[in-house]
C-alpha cells in the first residue's frame, strides 16, 4: 500500500486575519480542475485558489506564519502536560 503524505493546507495568515470563505459557485469541471491540481501538488483547494489569484493579478504575498513541525507539536504537548 502506497503511503500518501496528508495534503498542505494554507497557513495562517500573520496578521491575524481570517481568510474569508468562499461559497464555491463554480462549474463542476473547474472544480474538478482545480482538485485535480491540489491533489497533484498535495494542497488544498483553497491554498491552490490563493495561489493562482495571488500570481494572475500580481498581489504581494501576504506574510505567513510559520508552520510547527511534528517533532515541534509533540514538544508542545509535552509542555503544556500531554494531549488535551
Amino acid at each position: 500500500m502506497k503511503y500518501r503524505k496528508p495534503r498542505v493546507i494554507a497557513p495562517r495568515l500573520a496578521s491575524g486575519v481570517s481568510r474569508e470563505t468562499i461559497g464555491h459557485g463554480l462549474p463542476p469541471e473547474i472544480k474538478a480542475g482545480l482538485r485535480a491540481i491540489a491533489s497533484k501538488e498535495n494542497q488544498s483547494v483553497s491554498w491552490v485558489l490563493e495561489q493562482i489569484i495571488i500570481d494572475y493579478f500580481g498581489f504581494r504575498r501576504p506574510q505567513y506564519l510559520k508552520r510547527k513541525t511534528q517533532n515541534e507539536s509533540k514538544a508542545d504537548e509535552k509542555t503544556r502536560g500531554g494531549a488535551r
